[in-house]
């Protein structure tokens, strides 16, 4: 565990101290270099993935526990006649060296100018061509909602052209495909490697993966119309491709009723965002075929983010106040649920999120606490045990 954590960090250091350098070169003041960190205590969430000291999991479960989730370093460099280049890092030190990674390249891409207000992106990052980029500020809680992790979560790989001309912006991407896959609501940061309870205390639904080790052999093009009209950006957005041999195999190994022949690719969807300090509100809907499985969600986060405004114990911890937030949504998928399989079943899931920001003048960068609770629901066919994977934790996020 602390040899791949030792490896990983000077990997990255030595990775970053290089591209800076060469950066550097074209003239100062050239680089910016930041980072952040993620620890949570989990409160019941029993989780059987226990490591000893060498980092091996010793099988012994633990229920409420304190976790390092997360650690991001992320650099911005500054090259001639405008274009900019960005890398940012995640490493997990709870994962093990090899699949799934410790280190995971969250970003790695060129942005170059274009004309006034428009601007291409080359390489590995957050897809600006669907839906709302589903950000540690856009999404306001900790944890991406299910919604997200079906449609918007994951990054792409690729081309972007992004436009903005007075109220209207226009962004389109040419993607690497990402692959058909689950992910885990209920899940506790060490939870993928759990060696028993885990099965007893999540549950999976139907997700679109970037996958680094296993990339997709198709393209998919992606847009995003959006206009601004006072306080409330809308937006409409398409994205389209197909599926590899890979996605089809897949796909016929979880749904029965996936035929095999249909390789169609086909999302749409509308947004709103509305912003008028201190509040703010979004709403997105998102639906699409996958080989012919339909599947649809919506989401609505609302919140208070006072700034000036701030009061009680809020003026006391922090200048920069944050706030209260609260997420409904749903997710379901027409395909008729079988008990056995949880990727057939719709979930609803509710998150609230309080951040209590924390002042300390010897370390002026941001840091807060944020506690979230999420209650997750699935309807369940008949025959089905209800699957005790709400969520409570308490986080502490330090920027540096």
């Amino acid at each position: 565990m602390k040899t791949h954590w030792l490896v990983g960090t000077l990997f990255v250091a030595l990775s970053l101290g290089a591209v800076a350098a060469a950066i550097a070169a074209e003239g100062p003041p050239a680089v910016e270099v930041h980072g952040w960190s993620l620890t949570r205590y989990y409160f019941d969430t029993t989780v059987d993935a226990t490591r000893d000291s060498s980092g091996v999991i010793s099988n012994e479960e633990e229920d409420s526990h304190l976790e390092w989730e997360r650690f991001s370093l992320y650099a911005k460099g500054r090259l001639p006649e405008g274009r900019e280049v960005y890398a940012e890092v995640y490493i997990h030190p709870w994962l093990p060296n090899d699949d799934p990674s410790f280190l995971y390249v969250e970003s790695l891409y060129l942005d170059v100018p274009l004309a006034p207000g428009a601007k291409l992106r080359l390489g590995k990052g957050r897809s600006t061509a669907f839906g709302i980029v589903p950000s540690y500020g856009n999404r306001k809680t900790s944890n991406y909602g299910p919604l997200a992790e079906t449609f918007t979560m994951d990054r792409a790989v690729g081309l972007q052209f992004m436009q903005t001309r007075g109220n209207d912006s226009l962004n389109v991407g040419l993607f690497q495909s990402q692959r058909p896959g689950a992910r885990l609501i209920g899940m506790a940061a060490d939870s993928q490697l759990d060696q028993g309870s885990a099965g007893r205390t999540l549950v999976s639904h139907l997700a679109n993966r970037d996958t680094p080790a296993d990339r997709s052999g198709k393209l998919e093009l992606s847009a995003r119309y959006g206009r601004q009209m006072g306080d409330i950006n809308v937006g409409l957005s398409g994205r389209g491709g197909a599926l590899d041999e890979a996605d089809s195999a897949w796909l016929a190994s979880k749904f029965p009723t996936y035929n095999g022949t249909n390789k169609t690719r086909l999302y749409y969807g509308l947004d709103a965002t509305y912003k008028s300090m201190p509040w703010i509100a979004t709403a997105e809907w998102y639906t699409g075929s996958l080989g012919g499985i339909d599947h649809a969600g919506y989401a609505i986060v609302v919140g208070v983010e006072p700034t000036a405004q701030c009061t009680g114990i809020w003026r006391e911890m922090s200048r920069a106040c944050k706030g209260l937030f609260v997420r409904y949504g749903k997710v379901s998928i027409d395909t008729p649920p079988l008990v056995a399989n949880a990727l057939t079943w719709d979930t609803k899931q509710l998150a609230v999120s309080y951040v209590l920001p924390i002042k300390c003048k010897y370390l002026p960068l941001a840091k807060w606490l944020q506690f979230e609770y999420e209650r997750n629901t699935e309807e369940l066919p008949a025959g089905a045990d209800d699957v005790p994977n709400n969520m409570l934790f308490v986080e502490l996020f330090s920027a540096f």
